[in-house]
This record gives structure tokens, C-alpha cells and sequence, in this order.
């Protein structure tokens, strides 16, 4: 919060009761937050703030550079802590929209030795990897198995298409 303080002061903004529980919010979550979500999460706080005013602290937010703005192609953008974090890479559910942060060094030694290959020098890194997390995965393939099932019961009486007339 200190910083956040400090670049509203710069830019000769006021500190609010709203920017500051809008902060807080997004600052202890640790999580990856829309617009609605951070609204839920202030208003279940028994803080009410219009939308407008949280769109408008996030983006102050950014400008200031604590906060990263992201967007998993859902059509709407989330929000996260940048200050102070570790360089971090994110999985996305392709099913359910969850979201997960990961951090390898392996990736980052990576991304050093390709960039020395290429001649580049890095500046920021964004990487999504996109996929089914392990409950999608696990609901596909009791799905699967079901219509495997039902299709097997199927067949062994008789009843699929093609057969017996």
C-alpha cells in the first residue's frame, strides 16, 4: 500500500477510502480478479464501490505498476499483484476459466539461453499455457467412460444403428 500511496501522491491523486479498500482487496487475494469478482469480494467485505470506480483503481493500479492486467481471451480482464512478485507463468482451464500461477526456474533458464541465442535482451515474459486443470480432465473422462458404457450396452443388445434392421 505504501507505494500505491506514494504514486497517487506523484501524481497529486487523493487516497480515497475506495482505492485503498480496492487495493487491499486485489493485494490480498493473491489471485487472478475481475471486476466482478473484486466487487463480490469487497461487497461480501461490507464495502460497496461502483464498478466505475474499481475499473478506474485497477487502472491506476497498472500505471503504477503494482498491478498486471491480463487477458485469458474470456472477454473480460483480470487483475493480479505485480509488485514484489516473483516472475510467474500461468496454466488456464479451457473449461472452467480457473487459473493457476507457476514458477520454474527451468523456464526462466530457458528463456535465458534463447534469448542469448537470438541475441535478445528480455524485457517481460507472458506465458500461457492453456488446458483442462485435473477436475475438467477427471469430468471428461467419467463422461467418456459412461458413453463408452452406455454405447457397449448398446451394441451387445442389438440396438445400434446399422444392425438387425
Amino acid at each position: 500500500m505504501d507505494l500505491f500511496r506514494s504514486y497517487l501522491h506523484q501524481q497529486r491523486l487523493p487516497l480515497t477510502r475506495q482505492r485503498e479498500v480496492i487495493a487491499m482487496g486485489l493485494f490480498e487475494s493473491g489471485e487472478q480478479l475481475s471486476v466482478d469478482d473484486l466487487a463480490d469480494l469487497l461487497r461480501g467485505r461490507g464495502e460497496h464501490v461502483g464498478k466505475a470506480t474499481i475499473y478506474r483503481t485497477l487502472s491506476l493500479l497498472v500505471q503504477a505498476e503494482l498491478a498486471r492486467e491480463l487477458d485469458f481471451g474470456e472477454g473480460f480482464k483480470r487483475y493480479e499483484l505485480q509488485a514484489g512478485e516473483a516472475r510467474h507463468d500461468h496454466f488456464i482451464c479451457t473449461s472452467c476459466g480457473q487459473v493457476t500461477r507457476f514458477v520454474r526456474s527451468v523456464v526462466d533458464e530457458f528463456q535465458a539461453t534463447i534469448a542469448a541465442e537470438l541475441g535478445y535482451t528480455v524485457q517481460s515474459r507472458r506465458l500461457e499455457i492453456y488446458g483442462l486443470c485435473s477436475e475438467c480432465r477427471a469430468a471428461v473422462e467419467r463422461a467418456s467412460s459412461a458413453g463408452a458404457v452406455t454405447t457397449g450396452e448398446a451394441a451387445s443388445s442389438g440396438q445400434v444403428r446399422g444392425e438387425g434392421g
